[in-house]
């Protein structure tokens, strides 16, 4: 036999033992693979029932993925999952109150809060999970103040009950619609409610009419003021249920100085707390006007620009549609009314106000002097 025969008979067989040696050991780590995902997914089943028996034999909670929980109070904490939320006690870890669906009044100084179960509503103290009322009557409730809490039952009437339960103001209206998210929570002795005429009013703590029903929305404000609506246009009462700002604003705002009123015509005012009139012209933001100035015939980088003395006064907070600008000497008084969308500076002593957002320097608009008279005529 030749050599070159004899070499290449010699390496058929290496390769036929290198394949069966590779054909061997990939069997071998398949198998291997097989074992150790097997392991690895034994592993990961037997963690999932150890974690649940865990969950449902030794803390009583099988249902263990809550999506949110919080605490109710220094004693307890409130773990949200749905339907079957629940309530424990912080030190002890033991469950205090199973299967409710939320808990509300976490935010208030009041005792007891509100729970839901089973589609009715009752109420639990915040520090001991105890339920002094069942949900087992109320459809809807909310959550007291000043010792009151309002209710509903089958018959859609709303009650207002005491701390124990007991119906202390029966209104004999229905639940209206209007009324959903309002909250029927008394500030200083009085609640809004609406009135068989389906407008808001006030009652007091015994049922009784303190302000008629009369007005599109009321809704307190803090400080014990009321806002309240006739239309679009808003007002204000003050604690002692006296008018302070007719219902005659497109916007009333409550500050800490006083109370902010935008009118009609888009003036801004500030009032005292007693409806008195502090400061007839005030504005929510200024605005700097600039001019061209420098070269008459030249390309726009050869121009300069320069700050004119009078600027541009806003009576709104939001610059939409809706915004109002008036021209604004150097001292701070007020040219023109609030009556253009918008005002552009010419000269020092010439400005142009436009009725329309302008574009590209067109639109409906006049010319002031510094002065704020119209010069020219609209174009």
């Amino acid at each position: 036999m030749s050599i070159k025969k004899k070499i290449k008979t010699r390496l058929l067989r290496l390769w036929v033992t290198v394949r069966a040696e590779l054909m061997h050991w990939c069997i071998a780590l398949l198998i291997g693979f097989i074992f150790l995902v097997g392991v690895y997914r034994s592993a990961q089943w037997c963690l999932y029932m150890g974690k649940n028996a865990y969950h449902a034999y030794i803390l009583n909670d099988l249902y263990d993925r809550y999506s949110d929980s919080y605490d109710l109070s220094d004693e307890l904490r409130f773990y949200d999952n749905g339907p079957h939320s629940y309530i424990r006690d912080k030190k002890t870890h033991e469950k205090v109150v199973e299967d409710i669906f939320w808990v509300a009044g976490r935010a208030t100084e009041d005792t007891l809060l509100c729970f839901a179960k089973d589609g009715y509503r009752g109420y639990l103290n915040r520090h001991t999970g105890e339920v002094v009322i069942p949900a087992d009557h109320y459809r809807k409730a909310w959550v007291f103040s000043e010792g009151l809490a309002a209710a509903m039952g089958d018959d859609s009437m709303v009650v207002f009950i005491d701390t124990a339960g007991k119906v202390q103001v029966d209104t004999k209206t229905k639940f209206s619609s209007k009324e959903e998210g309002h909250g029927f929570l008394f500030h200083g002795g009085y609640c809004a409610l609406t009135g068989p005429n389906d407008l808001w009013g006030l009652i007091d703590r015994q049922g009784n009419w303190a302000v008629e029903p009369q007005y599109d929305d009321l809704y307190s404000v803090g400080k014990s003021f009321w806002m309240v609506k006739e239309g679009h246009r808003r007002g204000m009462l003050d604690g002692s249920l006296r008018v302070v700002a007719e219902p005659v604003y497109k916007e009333v705002i409550l500050r800490n100085e006083g109370i902010e009123v935008l009118k009609e015509d888009y003036t801004r005012q500030l009032l005292s707390f007693d409806g008195r009139l502090l400061h007839a012209f005030t504005y929510t933001n200024v605005k700097a006007l600039s001019y061209k100035t420098g070269c008459e015939n030249g390309f726009e980088e050869d121009y300069t620009w320069e700050l004119a003395p009078c600027k541009a006064y806003y009576t709104t907070y939001e610059e939409d549609d809706s915004a109002r600008v008036g021209l604004l000497s150097p001292d701070g008084i007020p040219l023109t009314p609030p009556v253009y969308r918008e005002i552009t500076a010419i000269n020092e002593h010439c400005y142009r106000g436009y009725f329309d957002y302008a574009y590209d320097n067109e639109g409906l608009s006049v010319l002031l002097n510094d002065k704020g008279q119209v010069i020219t005529p609209p174009e």
